[in-house]
C-alpha cells in the first residue's frame, strides 16, 4: 500500500451503528435512516445486527465529537419506531481510499 492515498479523516468523526429493527420494517427504517444528513451509507445485514449504518459528523472545538455522535444517535437514530437497539462503535483510527 506505499502508493495508496488516503482521504484525511482528522475533520470528520465517523461512526457506525449497528442496528436491530422490528421483523419486516428494514426496508422502512433504510428509507428513514437515509433522510438524516449525518447518515451516509446504510447496509442491510445478516447476523446479530439488522442494519449497519455509517455516520460522519464534522468535528468542532465548541462541542466534541462524541458528543455530536451522541445527539445523533440519541435525538434522531433511536427514536425512529421500529428501532430496538443499537451499538454504536467509533474507530480510533481511520484510513479511507481516496
Amino acid at each position: 500500500m506505499k502508493n495508496t492515498q488516503f482521504r484525511d479523516m482528522r475533520s470528520v468523526a465517523r461512526a457506525f451503528l449497528l442496528i436491530n429493527v422490528a421483523t419486516g420494517k428494514e426496508d422502512i427504517i433504510v428509507e428513514k435512516l437515509l433522510k438524516l444528513k449525518e447518515i451516509h451509507e446504510v447496509h442491510i445485514v445478516p447476523g446479530d445486527y439488522d442494519i449497519l449504518a455509517v455516520l460522519e459528523v464534522e468535528t468542532g472545538l465548541i462541542k466534541p465529537a462524541p458528543e455530536k455522535l451522541a445527539e445523533i444517535v440519541k435525538g434522531k437514530v433511536r427514536k425512529i419506531p421500529g428501532i430496538s437497539h443499537t451499538m454504536t462503535l467509533i474507530p480510533l483510527v481511520s484510513k479511507v481510499k481516496k
